[in-house]
Protein backbone atom coordinates (compact mmCIF):
# COMPACT_ATOMS: atom_id res chain seq x y z
CA UNK A 1 0.00 0.00 0.00
CA UNK A 2 1.32 3.56 -1.15
CA UNK A 3 -0.73 6.20 -0.10
CA UNK A 4 0.31 10.14 -0.96
CA UNK A 5 -1.63 13.21 0.89
CA UNK A 6 -4.38 15.21 -1.57
CA UNK A 7 -6.05 17.46 0.18
CA UNK A 8 -7.25 19.03 -3.19
CA UNK A 9 -11.32 17.26 -2.19
CA UNK A 10 -10.93 19.18 2.08
CA UNK A 11 -12.92 21.79 2.34
CA UNK A 12 -10.73 24.57 4.43
CA UNK A 13 -12.86 26.79 6.75
CA UNK A 14 -11.82 26.31 10.42
CA UNK A 15 -15.56 25.04 11.89
CA UNK A 16 -16.02 22.10 9.33
CA UNK A 17 -12.19 21.50 9.54
CA UNK A 18 -12.87 21.42 13.47
CA UNK A 19 -15.76 18.91 13.21
CA UNK A 20 -13.62 16.70 11.03
CA UNK A 21 -10.61 16.49 13.03
CA UNK A 22 -12.69 16.12 16.43
CA UNK A 23 -15.04 13.22 14.84
CA UNK A 24 -11.68 11.74 13.61
CA UNK A 25 -12.92 11.62 10.09
CA UNK A 26 -9.49 11.88 8.23
CA UNK A 27 -9.93 10.47 4.53
CA UNK A 28 -7.29 11.49 2.03
CA UNK A 29 -7.43 10.39 -1.45
CA UNK A 30 -4.40 8.62 -2.40
CA UNK A 31 -3.63 9.87 -6.54
CA UNK A 32 -0.98 6.60 -6.98
CA UNK A 33 -3.18 3.59 -5.24
CA UNK A 34 -6.56 2.80 -5.25
CA UNK A 35 -6.64 2.54 -1.35
CA UNK A 36 -6.85 5.05 1.41
CA UNK A 37 -5.42 5.84 4.65
CA UNK A 38 -4.47 8.59 7.58
CA UNK A 39 -1.77 10.40 6.51
CA UNK A 40 -0.36 10.51 9.99
CA UNK A 41 1.25 6.91 10.46
CA UNK A 42 3.10 5.55 12.71
CA UNK A 43 6.67 4.15 13.82
CA UNK A 44 6.23 0.40 14.05
CA UNK A 45 9.13 -1.60 15.10
CA UNK A 46 11.16 1.42 16.64
CA UNK A 47 12.04 2.46 19.68
CA UNK A 48 11.75 5.69 22.41
CA UNK A 49 14.13 8.36 22.42
CA UNK A 50 14.59 11.65 24.13
CA UNK A 51 14.20 15.17 22.71
CA UNK A 52 18.22 15.63 23.31
CA UNK A 53 18.65 12.35 20.99
CA UNK A 54 16.73 14.68 17.81
CA UNK A 55 16.57 18.22 19.18
CA UNK A 56 16.02 19.24 15.73
CA UNK A 57 12.31 17.92 15.59
CA UNK A 58 9.37 19.57 15.91
CA UNK A 59 5.67 19.16 15.92
CA UNK A 60 3.23 20.92 13.70
CA UNK A 61 -0.04 21.27 15.08
CA UNK A 62 -3.99 22.21 14.28
CA UNK A 63 -5.83 23.99 16.99
CA UNK A 64 -3.40 24.55 19.63
CA UNK A 65 -3.45 21.17 20.56
CA UNK A 66 -3.42 18.08 17.65
CA UNK A 67 -0.29 16.64 16.15
CA UNK A 68 -0.92 17.37 12.33
CA UNK A 69 2.69 16.57 10.76
CA UNK A 70 6.38 16.28 11.27
CA UNK A 71 9.12 19.20 10.08
CA UNK A 72 12.88 20.19 11.45
CA UNK A 73 14.49 23.24 12.81
CA UNK A 74 16.97 24.33 10.09
CA UNK A 75 17.41 27.98 11.66
CA UNK A 76 16.12 29.63 14.35
CA UNK A 77 13.07 31.30 12.16
CA UNK A 78 12.39 28.21 10.08
CA UNK A 79 10.88 24.86 10.00
CA UNK A 80 11.61 22.15 6.91
CA UNK A 81 8.41 19.77 6.37
CA UNK A 82 6.14 18.82 3.70
CA UNK A 83 3.86 20.92 1.02
CA UNK A 84 1.29 18.27 1.58
CA UNK A 85 1.60 19.12 4.84
CA UNK A 86 0.26 22.97 4.71
CA UNK A 87 -2.01 22.71 1.58
CA UNK A 88 -4.91 24.03 3.78
CA UNK A 89 -5.95 27.34 4.96
CA UNK A 90 -5.31 27.06 8.60
CA UNK A 91 -3.36 28.69 11.46
CA UNK A 92 -0.75 25.99 12.20
CA UNK A 93 1.19 26.12 15.59
CA UNK A 94 4.84 24.87 16.21
CA UNK A 95 6.29 22.66 19.36
CA UNK A 96 9.41 22.43 19.73
CA UNK A 97 11.65 21.11 22.67
CA UNK A 98 10.05 18.54 24.18
CA UNK A 99 9.55 15.09 23.56
CA UNK A 100 5.80 14.67 23.91
CA UNK A 101 3.28 15.28 21.12
CA UNK A 102 0.64 16.54 23.47
CA UNK A 103 2.62 18.46 26.05
CA UNK A 104 0.42 21.13 27.58
CA UNK A 105 3.91 22.21 29.45
CA UNK A 106 5.24 23.83 25.92
CA UNK A 107 3.67 27.04 23.93
CA UNK A 108 3.61 27.02 20.45
CA UNK A 109 5.22 29.37 18.09
CA UNK A 110 2.83 31.10 15.65
CA UNK A 111 3.54 30.74 11.87
CA UNK A 112 4.39 34.06 10.21
CA UNK A 113 4.54 32.49 6.19
CA UNK A 114 4.08 29.13 4.39
CA UNK A 115 6.51 28.69 1.41
CA UNK A 116 5.90 25.74 -0.58
CA UNK A 117 7.92 25.16 -3.92
CA UNK A 118 6.73 26.87 -6.57
CA UNK A 119 7.00 23.51 -8.67
CA UNK A 120 5.54 21.27 -5.89
CA UNK A 121 2.47 18.93 -7.31
CA UNK A 122 0.23 16.89 -4.93
CA UNK A 123 -1.13 14.97 -7.92
CA UNK A 124 3.15 13.34 -8.61
CA UNK A 125 4.30 14.47 -5.10
CA UNK A 126 7.47 15.93 -6.95
CA UNK A 127 9.15 19.03 -5.39
CA UNK A 128 7.26 18.02 -1.72
CA UNK A 129 8.84 20.73 0.33
CA UNK A 130 7.81 23.51 2.42
CA UNK A 131 9.19 26.53 4.63
CA UNK A 132 7.52 27.42 7.68
CA UNK A 133 8.63 31.24 8.95
CA UNK A 134 7.85 31.59 12.84
CA UNK A 135 6.84 34.72 14.25
CA UNK A 136 9.39 34.98 16.89
CA UNK A 137 13.09 33.78 16.85
CA UNK A 138 13.36 29.62 18.92
CA UNK A 139 15.92 29.86 21.62
CA UNK A 140 18.46 27.22 21.21
CA UNK A 141 19.75 24.72 23.96
CA UNK A 142 20.13 20.86 24.60
CA UNK A 143 16.45 20.05 23.85
CA UNK A 144 15.94 22.87 20.74
CA UNK A 145 18.58 23.07 17.93
CA UNK A 146 19.17 23.07 14.51
CA UNK A 147 19.89 20.27 11.87
CA UNK A 148 22.51 19.79 9.14
CA UNK A 149 20.94 19.57 5.80
CA UNK A 150 22.43 17.31 2.96
CA UNK A 151 24.22 19.39 0.15
CA UNK A 152 25.48 22.58 2.48
CA UNK A 153 28.84 21.07 2.48
CA UNK A 154 28.07 17.84 4.27
CA UNK A 155 30.14 15.09 2.43
CA UNK A 156 27.97 11.99 3.83
CA UNK A 157 27.48 9.54 0.99
CA UNK A 158 24.09 7.86 0.83
CA UNK A 159 23.85 4.80 -0.99
CA UNK A 160 21.82 1.47 -1.38
CA UNK A 161 22.18 0.44 1.77
CA UNK A 162 23.13 2.90 4.10
CA UNK A 163 21.04 3.05 7.21
CA UNK A 164 19.06 6.21 7.85
CA UNK A 165 16.30 7.66 11.07
CA UNK A 166 13.52 8.06 10.92
CA UNK A 167 11.81 10.23 13.77
CA UNK A 168 8.17 10.87 14.64
CA UNK A 169 5.31 11.00 16.36
CA UNK A 170 3.03 8.79 13.92
CA UNK A 171 0.47 6.70 14.78
CA UNK A 172 1.86 3.06 16.01
CA UNK A 173 -1.59 1.93 14.67
CA UNK A 174 -5.17 2.35 13.91
CA UNK A 175 -6.27 3.95 17.40
CA UNK A 176 -3.24 5.78 18.93
CA UNK A 177 -0.81 8.46 18.50
CA UNK A 178 2.73 7.49 20.93
CA UNK A 179 2.97 9.95 23.25
CA UNK A 180 6.55 10.16 23.14
CA UNK A 181 9.14 10.92 19.82
CA UNK A 182 9.64 7.47 18.44
CA UNK A 183 12.67 6.57 15.95
CA UNK A 184 13.28 3.69 13.39
CA UNK A 185 16.21 2.98 11.34
CA UNK A 186 15.67 2.02 7.56
CA UNK A 187 17.69 0.87 4.53
CA UNK A 188 17.98 3.02 1.43
CA UNK A 189 16.89 1.57 -1.83
CA UNK A 190 17.42 1.86 -4.97
CA UNK A 191 14.40 4.20 -6.66
CA UNK A 192 14.07 1.36 -9.53
CA UNK A 193 13.90 -1.21 -6.37
CA UNK A 194 10.95 0.50 -4.92
CA UNK A 195 9.28 1.14 -8.40
CA UNK A 196 9.52 -2.74 -8.86
CA UNK A 197 7.68 -3.60 -5.37
CA UNK A 198 4.86 -1.12 -5.86
CA UNK A 199 3.47 -1.12 -9.51
CA UNK A 200 1.43 2.76 -8.51
CA UNK A 201 4.58 4.23 -7.50
CA UNK A 202 6.59 6.54 -10.10
CA UNK A 203 9.55 8.44 -8.70
CA UNK A 204 11.22 11.44 -9.91
CA UNK A 205 15.01 12.54 -9.67
CA UNK A 206 13.80 14.23 -6.40
CA UNK A 207 13.10 11.56 -4.11
CA UNK A 208 14.38 8.71 -3.17
CA UNK A 209 13.00 5.52 -1.02
CA UNK A 210 13.89 3.29 1.33
CA UNK A 211 12.28 -0.12 1.74
CA UNK A 212 12.83 -3.12 4.17
CA UNK A 213 11.68 -6.03 1.53
CA UNK A 214 10.20 -7.55 4.41
CA UNK A 215 12.77 -7.94 6.65
CA UNK A 216 12.73 -5.55 9.34
CA UNK A 217 10.28 -3.05 11.10
CA UNK A 218 7.50 -0.56 9.94
CA UNK A 219 9.24 2.74 8.26
CA UNK A 220 6.31 4.82 9.07
CA UNK A 221 6.66 8.27 10.63
CA UNK A 222 4.99 11.53 10.07
CA UNK A 223 4.54 13.18 6.80
CA UNK A 224 7.01 16.05 7.19
CA UNK A 225 9.28 14.86 9.41
CA UNK A 226 13.20 14.45 8.71
CA UNK A 227 15.14 11.55 7.01
CA UNK A 228 18.86 11.76 9.11
CA UNK A 229 22.31 10.33 9.35
CA UNK A 230 23.91 11.56 12.56
CA UNK A 231 21.41 14.66 12.55
CA UNK A 232 21.91 15.55 8.80
CA UNK A 233 19.07 15.67 7.37
CA UNK A 234 18.98 13.38 4.42
CA UNK A 235 15.36 13.57 2.84
CA UNK A 236 11.81 14.69 4.14
CA UNK A 237 8.73 12.32 5.14
CA UNK A 238 6.63 12.86 1.82
CA UNK A 239 4.34 10.15 1.73
CA UNK A 240 2.36 7.91 4.23
CA UNK A 241 4.99 5.35 4.74
CA UNK A 242 5.00 1.28 4.20
CA UNK A 243 5.42 -2.17 6.19
CA UNK A 244 6.82 -5.19 5.18
CA UNK A 245 7.30 -4.96 1.57
CA UNK A 246 5.92 -1.16 0.47
CA UNK A 247 8.68 1.30 0.27
CA UNK A 248 8.83 4.50 1.69
CA UNK A 249 8.92 7.75 -0.22
CA UNK A 250 10.65 10.87 0.49
CA UNK A 251 11.88 14.34 -0.99
CA UNK A 252 15.69 14.13 -1.54
CA UNK A 253 17.50 17.02 0.39
CA UNK A 254 20.12 17.47 -1.42
CA UNK A 255 17.99 18.19 -4.50
CA UNK A 256 16.07 21.41 -3.03
CA UNK A 257 18.91 22.68 -0.98
CA UNK A 258 19.39 25.64 -3.09
CA UNK A 259 15.93 26.38 -3.00
CA UNK A 260 15.97 26.02 0.86
CA UNK A 261 18.77 28.07 1.18
CA UNK A 262 17.42 31.20 -1.29
CA UNK A 263 14.39 30.79 0.62
CA UNK A 264 16.07 31.25 3.99
CA UNK A 265 17.65 34.39 2.39
CA UNK A 266 14.68 36.02 0.71
CA UNK A 267 12.93 35.73 3.93
CA UNK A 268 15.20 36.84 6.60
Amino acid sequence: MLVILNFSNMISTKVFLFFVLTSCAYGHKNINSPEQHDHNVGIDGGHEISIEQAPFMASIRLLDFLHWCGGSIIHERFILTSAQCVEMDVNFLVYVGTDMHDSGEEKGYNVEKIIKHELYSNETGDYDVAILKLQRPLTFGPTVSKVLLKGNGNLVKVKVGTMLNVTGWGFKDSEYLPSTIQQTTVPVASNKECERSSKHLKLTNRMMCTNTNGKGPCSNGDAGGPLTWNNIQIGIITRETGCAWHPSVYTRVKSVHRWIKKTISNEK
